[in-house]
């Protein structure tokens, strides 16, 4: 990760913290706190609502950069990969959990445009789906764009569980993520439609019945 993109970090996690003292911080306050002049902040973000939406960003940045430290991650199952989407997610937000709780409906839910958080979000989505061998061929009909859009609409709905969640170090949300990757590598694991369209194949090839059919067509229905 280059020095311009931690400084930009460290700028939008600072912008997170006052949000949560004051909504209505300026920009001048924050770089106050960050000892750096206000000019240098704006020759990174326009605004400062960039500033708090680059927060939401940042993380799926942060989460690339540690999985490339991962040993073996290539040979990670589909749960197993979600599931370090989903959770690297999540620990990412806990530090920052008042903040979030505050702001992901109004700055990610509810946004009328695509969000840089929501392309990166679909975009390791297609990463993690397109470079699994183990998908079968059925079910890789169904990895498109409609796809990445629910799971993405899913996640919005964990946000929503982890926010309620009361149970300790919110093992509840964690044990969530858990079943739900487990359940969608089992959906797109299962080789069972791909074995009943060859099974398919094979009675339409070899079955008596369309041997039987075949004769009467080259016999032009002669007795």
């Amino acid at each position: 990760m280059d020095k311009q993109t931690k400084k930009k970090i460290k700028i939008s996690e600072t912008a997170a913290r006052k949000y949560i003292e004051n909504n209505r911080f300026t920009i001048q306050s924050l770089a106050k706190e960050l000892d750096m002049e206000s000019s240098e902040i704006f020759e990174l973000f326009p605004n400062r609502k960039s500033i708090l939406l680059y927060f939401y960003e940042s993380r799926i940045l942060i989460y690339k950069d540690q999985t490339k430290s991962i040993d073996g991650y290539s040979d990670f199952t589909l749960s197993e990969k979600l599931s370090n989407l989903f959770l690297s997610l999540l620990d990412e937000f806990l530090e920052f959990r008042e903040f979030v709780l505050d702001t992901y409906q109004k700055f990610i839910v509810q946004s009328p445009f695509d969000t840089l958080f929501k392309k990166g979000f679909k975009k390791e989505l297609n990463m993690i789906f397109a470079s699994d061998n183990h998908i079968s061929a059925s079910a890789s009909f169904f990895v498109n764009g409609f796809l990445y859009k629910t799971i993405y609409c899913h996640y919005h709905a964990l946000i929503l569980f982890w926010a309620n969640d009361s149970s300790e170090k919110f093992e509840q949300s964690f044990a969530l993520v858990d079943k739900w990757c487990s359940l969608i590598e089992e959906i797109f694991y299962n080789k069972i439609l791909d074995k009943g369209f060859d099974f398919g194949k094979f009675l339409f090839y070899n079955s008596p019945f369309n041997q039987a059919f075949s004769n009467i067509k080259s016999d032009g229905g002669k007795s």
